[in-house]
């Protein structure tokens, strides 16, 4: 199965998964009160919805053929995430019942964090360039989730540690947003142009962002399609 239709299985999925939360909101507040089991139920659905959209970026990251050892991490970390979630929220951890379980629970959605940060980071870079700063961005995050998750379980709450630990954050999360910002500012002049791939008699193939006639070419390549059409001579 390719990542276009695991994508679209993801998003039915997404969209199941929010109406399931949107009634049971209604059916809280026709009753009049948010129970506990609610709250579990909600928490559920967000963690569905969260480790859902690790794996599949994952996977689009596999699809894709590069960084393939990070991509096949996060995919099989998505599960396990979604087991330590699920254990924390059903063993009434975050009431104050099981320290270790909610201790587990914040360190895999941290963990997680960081992976699909670093996996959806390379997903929106389509030139090479941009590869190092994508790169960075899941570094950053790694270190920065690593740190956290250490405070998490040691308890350290010292000035000094926290004050790292958020430059860390703020770091990676500047990393990660500069690269669609950067990755649109190089392709802003390039949008409407033509690339020609290869040519055979009266047929080429070319690449293109904009809407053209010729017949189109599956898959697309990094957000261009690819068309065959008869070969363009210029009229002097």
């Amino acid at each position: 199965m390719t990542a276009r239709r695991l994508g679209r299985v993801f998003w039915i999925g997404a969209a199941a998964i929010l109406v399931a939360a949107a009634l049971v909101a209604l059916v809280s507040v026709l009753r009049g009160e948010f129970s506990d089991t609610d709250g579990r139920i909600l928490l559920t659905l967000g963690a569905l919805l969260y480790t859902g959209g690790a794996a599949l970026s994952g996977l689009a990251l596999v699809d894709r053929g590069t960084q393939r050892a990070l991509a096949w991490l996060v995919v099989a970390a998505s599960p396990v995430c979604l087991g330590l979630v699920l254990w924390g929220v059903w063993s009434f951890a975050f009431d104050g019942g099981d320290e270790a379980a909610a201790k587990a629970a914040w360190s895999a959605v941290l963990a997680l964090l960081a992976g699909l940060m670093a996996s959806t980071a390379l997903l929106l870079t389509h030139r090479r360039a941009l590869v190092v700063l994508a790169s960075a961005a899941g570094a950053l995050a790694a270190v920065a989730s690593t740190l956290t998750i250490v405070g998490v379980w040691a308890e350290s709450g010292g000035d000094t540690f926290v004050k790292v630990v958020s430059a860390l954050w703020i770091l990676a999360a500047l990393a990660y947003f500069l690269v669609p910002v950067l990755q649109r500012f190089t392709t802003a002049g390039a949008e409407d142009a033509v690339r020609v791939l290869g040519r055979l008699g009266d047929v080429e193939l070319v690449a293109t962002r904009r809407p053209l006639e010729g017949v189109a070419v599956e898959p697309p390549l990094r957000g261009e399609r690819l068309l065959l059409r008869r070969r363009q001579t210029s009229s002097l």
